[in-house]
């Protein structure tokens, strides 16, 4: 998919002008081009968080990537990004999600993931249709630790979850994640 994802993106900038490459955690459908886009933007690094660096991205990049660290900001002249790691949430030791600061926007990755067609973006209720793919496929680290992530990543009270499968949200961010992770602790309960 990376032409036409890169001819998309070359509507808003150009891809040569790109500076970094990011994403959730090291999984195919996340960062499977990212070889790809550092060839076509030949001035750009892969940031990522320390840990995913280190297990992964320093074998796996073409060009030595740049690890950040906890809670670390990159300012992309006029929208900051935050990093915030997230082991195992949704999933993956090296999971981490972004936040920008500017906008208020929660870059979820595969977390609220949802089965189906749906609108780019909804103020409807994502949770349920979370809920409803994590019963399907158990793609999520249910673990001790999930609910009280989620709840963390609500404290930062997003308005916008950029959610890569399925309809991102508009809405109360932190309502949301409060209610996704009583749904996941209802879903360990009932194991």
């Amino acid at each position: 998919m990376f032409p036409l994802v890169a001819e998309a993106v070359a509507t808003v900038v150009p891809v040569e002008a790109l500076r970094w490459i990011t994403f959730g955690h090291v999984e195919s459908d996340e960062c499977g081009s990212m070889n790809m886009w550092l060839t076509a933007a030949p001035d750009s690094r892969v940031a990522h968080g320390a840990l995913g660096c280190d297990v992964s991205l320093n074998d796996l990049c073409d060009r030595p990537p740049r690890a950040l660290g906890e809670g670390e900001v990159i300012d992309l002249g006029g929208k900051r990004v935050r990093q915030i790691s997230t082991p195992h949430v949704p999933h993956g030791w090296e999971a981490q999600l972004l936040f920008e600061e500017t906008t208020g926007t929660l870059l979820c990755g595969d977390l609220f993931s949802q089965i189906g067609a749906g609108p780019a973006v909804t103020t409807d209720d994502v949770v349920e249709p979370a809920l409803a793919a994590e019963r399907l496929f158990h793609a999520s680290s249910l673990a001790p630790n999930t609910a009280g992530t989620l709840r963390q990543l609500g404290d930062l009270s997003p308005t916008t979850l950029a959610i890569m499968h399925g309809a991102s949200f508009r809405g109360d961010g932190k309502a949301a994640l409060y209610d996704l992770a009583a749904g996941y602790e209802k879903l360990i309960a009932d194991v």
